[in-house]
């Protein structure tokens, strides 16, 4: 299993993945990962493990690959094997504002 994930990190390392498209990530590299284990049920999709979300790829090619190939565990299993890629959280929030006033939470 070893070997396979040392040919991901190379992947990873070069970003072929894809990157965050959050501003606070940085250009965060991300990793694939299916919803579903049950072939055909879903596309894959990649993972950024900064933000801890899902994003559709940008990648046309990678639109048609099925998710059940990555599986639902394959981002977490890579992060609990090279520990030391695993990001700290982003020190910034987004916060929202109108003509440069902040938009007060109506609860």
């Amino acid at each position: 299993m070893t070997l396979k994930l040392s040919l991901y990190l190379e992947k990873y390392k070069n970003y072929d993945f894809g990157r965050c498209p959050r501003v606070f990530c940085c250009g965060q590299p991300c990793l694939p990962v299916g919803q579903s284990d049950i072939p055909r049920s879903s596309t894959v999709k990649i993972y950024c493990s900064k933000c801890e979300d899902v994003y559709y790829p940008r990648s046309k090619y990678q639109c048609n690959i099925d998710g059940a190939y990555f599986g639902a565990t394959f981002p977490h299993l890579f992060l609990m094997a090279y520990g030391n890629l695993k990001p700290k959280k982003p020190t910034q929030s987004y916060v929202p504002k109108i003509f440069g006033f902040k938009v007060h939470n109506k609860q």
